[in-house]
């Protein structure tokens, strides 16, 4: 005797269907992934240092008497600045006890860009007995856009300060927002 089973299987369109919503669906977790990955890399802030030149004073316990510096945002978004969040400073160095270091004339500070740069430190304070620090007002620094300051020191600073001669190298750091980097720069 034979016997009739009946299958049950799915219909054409139900299949379809079903097809259809995985494609969809895998297409769209990889548009997400593709979308996520450029997003951040177009707000994931980066410096880099453009140029930077640095001359000694007469030996390491007089100020530098001159320092160039431009710094480029390479990042997708601006960066904003504040005198505690935007600085550069000089590792290894000593701006000497008892006195904040400043520039009073003879020395002068230029810049280029919209930032005015001063001379700073730790909490956007120039404070004695700190690594030579300088500062920025409150500015916003667009994606790719580029400032630059210039001291023509020296500089006033407190007694027994430690700085760089001629031909050392000296380590410049650079904060911006949440952006960093270090350079080497061999002092003239």
């Amino acid at each position: 005797m034979k016997v009739n089973r009946r299958r049950s299987a799915i219909s054409q369109s139900l299949d379809l269907f079903i097809i259809v919503a995985a494609v969809l669906g895998v297409g769209g977790i990889v548009t997400a992934s593709v979308y996520n990955l450029v997003n951040s890399a177009t707000t994931n802030a980066s410096v880099s240092v453009i140029s930077a030149s640095v001359r000694a004073g007469q030996d390491s316990t007089h100020s530098p008497t001159a320092i160039a510096i431009s710094i480029k945002n390479n990042g997708g978004s601006p960066i904003n600045c504040t005198n505690e969040t935007c600085q550069i400073a000089f590792t290894g160095t000593d701006t000497g006890a008892t006195t904040a270091p400043s520039c009073v004339a003879p020395c002068s500070i230029s810049y280029g860009g919209p930032a005015t740069w001063t001379v700073g430190g730790p909490n956007g304070h120039p404070t004695a007995g700190y690594p030579l620090t300088f500062e920025t007002d409150n500015f916003t620094l667009p994606a790719g856009a580029q400032i630059s300051f210039v001291l023509n020191g020296p500089l006033t600073t407190g007694t027994a300060p430690s700085f760089w001669t001629a031909g050392s190298t000296v380590d410049v750091n650079v904060l911006f927002g949440s952006a960093a980097v270090q350079v080497a720069v061999t002092s003239q």
